[in-house]
């Protein structure tokens, strides 16, 4: 069973509490950035501007549906959000004070990457 973690995401700077998910020492955000460093460093920039979305959200600001979406199911509690970009996506859920980034992926793993948020998600609020 995996061990979770929440560790505050320093790089945005919101009125709204903003951390990522750690599992089993692993930070989600850092391992996407990891990925994207090693290999898709084209997407780089891209997650830079995503994150300026994230902040703007976490700030209490609106933002389109193209770039910000509930994507919470009818009747769950914990809301789910999708932070879009032209090939990257951050999934997140709502905690008391703000948002917990679970999952960062790719647009063109979007569907198996949202199969695991959702397992993610549930894994984490089962063990709290």
């Amino acid at each position: 069973m995996s061990t979770f973690a929440l560790r505050k995401v320093e790089v945005v700077k919101a009125k709204q509490e903003l951390d990522e998910l750690v599992i089993d020492g692993v930070g989600q955000l850092a391992a996407f950035e990891e990925l994207l460093a090693t290999k898709h460093k084209q997407y780089i920039s891209e997650l830079r501007t995503m994150l300026t979305y994230v902040e703007h959200a976490a700030n209490g600001n609106t933002l389109p549906d193209t770039r910000f979406k509930d994507v919470t199911p009818t009747g769950v509690l914990i809301k789910e959000y999708e932070f879009k970009s032209k090939h990257l996506r951050l999934y997140a859920i709502k905690q008391l004070n703000g948002k917990v980034i679970v999952l960062g992926g790719l647009k063109t793993t979007q569907k198996s990457d949202f199969k695991r948020f959702r397992s993610l998600k549930e894994q984490y609020l089962n063990s709290l």
